[in-house]
C-alpha cells in the first residue's frame, strides 16, 4: 500500500510540479521564507542611492548571509548592490521569475540567511528609520534681546 501512494505522489509531482510550503510567502520575499530575512527593501527603496548606507551596515554585520536581488529593476540601479554584495564576499542572486513584482512598493532586495533567523523589523524604513534633517542653528540672541524679551 505504501508503494502505491508513493508511486501516485511520484505521479502527482511529475504531472504538477512538486507542492512548495507557503508559495505565497516566497513569492513576497524574493524565493525565500520571511523566518529568514534580515533585511527587505521595496523597488522604491532600492532605486533610491540614499539607502546604500543602510545595506552596507546590514550585509557588514552578516557577512555569511546571501542577497537576493529582483531582476525586474533597472540595471543601472541593481549595479551599486551587486558591486556591494561582491565587494564583501556575499552570494547574490537575481530573480527574473514573471511571478515576483515590479511595482515600487513591491520588494527589490532582500538580505536573508540560509536559515531562520526571526528577525523584527526587516523593512528598511523601520530598521534604519531616516535621519531628521537638523534644522539650521538659529541665530544666538544676545543677553539684552533675551532681556527685552525679542
Amino acid at each position: 500500500m505504501a508503494e502505491k501512494s508513493q508511486m501516485e505522489q511520484h505521479l502527482q509531482n511529475s504531472v504538477y510540479g512538486t507542492p512548495k510550503i507557503n508559495p505565497d510567502e516566497q513569492r513576497h520575499y524574493l524565493g525565500t521564507f520571511r523566518e529568514r530575512v534580515s533585511l527587505a527593501m521595496t523597488i522604491a527603496e532600492v532605486t533610491d542611492r540614499a539607502n546604500l548606507d543602510a545595506f552596507i551596515t546590514e550585509i557588514s554585520a552578516h557577512p555569511d548571509y546571501q542577497v537576493i536581488l529582483n531582476g525586474h529593476i533597472a540595471q543601472a540601479d541593481l549595479a551599486p548592490y551587486l558591486k556591494l554584495a561582491s565587494q564583501h564576499n556575499l552570494k547574490f542572486t537575481i530573480r527574473q521569475d514573471t511571478i515576483y513584482g515590479v511595482n515600487d512598493s513591491d520588494l527589490g532586495l532582500v538580505v536573508a540567511s540560509d536559515t531562520a533567523i526571526n528577525q523584527n523589523p526587516i523593512s528598511l524604513a523601520k530598521k534604519y528609520p531616516a535621519k531628521p534633517a537638523t534644522p539650521p542653528a538659529a541665530a544666538k540672541k544676545s543677553w539684552f534681546d533675551k532681556l527685552i524679551g525679542h
